[in-house]
């Protein structure tokens, strides 16, 4: 483009408004947007494309760089005061309305497919298959790919027997998974791994559509700080993109709650969920996509292919254990291995993350990857759970209620529901004032799904028994 093309203002030195947005094109600012198929009725985000790298700008970003390229084109070539002060005057001209007059780039973006991730390093695309990490020139791609999902690091393969050996985060892995069992102990590291692999992969379906939580495996529900499931989760965002929602402080209800989403997120974790946190208001947001509301900006609608991933951690279980639950939830207890009085830096003698040199960075992200092929390679590896089943029936009935089970609930044996009720009432007279029979009934049927009992209600006259089998 020559000099006389980068010039937007008529000789008295006012700015053109048409001239001004073909400067603009010129430079690769456009408009996007996130789904075409609806681009009649939501609104585009302003971006910049710069060979196939596509960054998400601001108006403050538009006139930085109308502003520089006036400095710079009259550095020497004359006074740019006029031409700066039909700037100043004319703002407006970078308002929501004229910025739709931005030509609208239909932009492909490299995507994961159901048997390929890609990763942005700085010395190239990473493909990631079932069986193998390969090196990429950029060059190699004409689909784009967003600035801020570049990591600012070169990558190098490493075998996972090296990771094993040398790794602090392939250890940390380990240490959040043993048990004394050590077949059960590699069940539940690939078990992990697996959900850790699943939430990198940013290929989704309606088969796949899970939310990752992980708890620990406490049973009391108290706040049980520093045992590694929010550490393990946020690694996830040294390589995606990730929102974190203060899962104390958010309201479901609150109309603007995940405004602090940005578009382009990958994943977004709910960390440390209060009890009873209601599951089943993410569903639309996992099935159907997302809808940003976004203070002082315009909504954004991320439909389901494209919208983040879900992950959680909490100090108790998640409740809700319908079909439509089951399937879109993948539920992990992490062991007790660190706490508030013993974290990893006490093991390993340095922060994660902060304290890293080049090595410690590609051994992670090279541990972060070997999760990813394990997920491309076989899935979500389920586990056995330790104490989660215990933890959701202590959520739906009482902490004292499991005890009192245990020694007053038999099967085979026709059960008296008011008299078993009358009972309870007696060892704990504390319950008689909030606790009704409809509720402690339903305190009967979860012990036995606890037991995994079969569980056969009747009535003869007025009396209303309960029999497990």
């Amino acid at each position: 483009m020559n000099k006389e093309k980068l010039a937007f203002w008529d000789g008295s030195g006012k700015i053109v408004p048409h001239l001004l947005y073909q400067f603009l094109t010129g430079q690769g600012f456009g408009k996007y947007f996130p789904d075409n198929k609806k681009s009649k009725n939501t609104e585009p985000i302003i971006v910049k494309r710069n060979g196939n790298i596509v960054s998400e700008v601001n108006v403050g970003y538009l006139l930085e760089t109308v502003n520089n390229h006036i400095m710079d084109y009259f550095a020497q070539n004359g006074e740019s005061g006029a031409i700066l002060d039909s700037l100043h005057k004319n703002t407006s001209l970078f308002g929501d309305k004229n910025l739709k007059f931005l030509p609208t780039l239909n932009l492909e973006f490299i995507t994961d497919t159901r048997d390929k991730a890609y990763f942005f390093f700085r010395n190239g695309v990473v493909l990631v298959e079932k069986n193998s990490k390969e090196v990429k020139s950029y060059d190699e791609f004409e689909d784009c790919v967003w600035e801020t999902s570049i990591i600012n690091k070169d990558f190098v393969p490493v075998d996972s027997t090296e990771l094993e050996r040398k790794c602090d985060f392939y250890n940390f892995l380990t240490d959040i998974t043993i048990v004394e069992n050590t077949e059960y102990a590699k069940q539940r590291f690939n078990s992990l791994c697996s959900a850790l692999g699943y939430l990198l992969h940013r290929y989704k379906d309606g088969t796949t559509t899970k939310a990752v939580i992980l708890m620990d495996t406490y049973v009391d529900g108290l706040p049980n700080g520093g045992s590694g499931k929010t550490l393990a989760l946020n690694a996830v965002g040294k390589i995606r993109k990730l929102s974190s929602i203060d899962g104390k402080k958010y309201d479901q209800k609150e109309w603007f709650g995940l405004s602090s989403v940005e578009s382009g997120t990958e994943v977004i974790l709910f960390d440390d969920v209060k009890q009873n946190f209601d599951f089943e208001q993410l569903f639309p947001l996992m099935t159907e996509g997302l809808y940003l509301r976004r203070k002082y900006k315009d909504h954004i609608f991320i439909p389901q292919e494209k919208s983040p991933k879900i992950a959680l951690t909490t100090n108790y279980a998640i409740n809700g254990d319908s079909s439509s639950h089951k399937r879109r939830k993948f539920e992990f207890e992490v062991s007790p291995t660190y706490s508030a009085s013993y974290s990893p830096r006490d093991k390993f003698g340095r922060n994660f993350f902060s304290d890293w040199d080049a090595q410690d960075w590609n051994y992670f992200y090279n541990t972060m990857l070997e999760c990813l092929k394990l997920y491309l390679a076989e899935g979500f590896i389920v586990s056995e759970p330790i104490n989660m089943n215990f933890t959701k029936l202590m959520n739906n009935t009482s902490e004292d209620f499991p005890d009192w089970a245990e020694e007053s609930l038999f099967p085979q044996k026709q059960l008296d529901k008011k008299g078993l009720f009358n009972d309870f009432l007696n060892v704990f007279p504390e319950y008689k004032l909030r606790l009704k029979q409809p509720e402690f009934t339903s305190w009967l049927r979860e012990w036995g799904k606890y037991k995994n009992y079969k569980c056969t209600e009747g009535h003869i006259d007025k009396f209303r028994y309960l029999i497990y089998s």
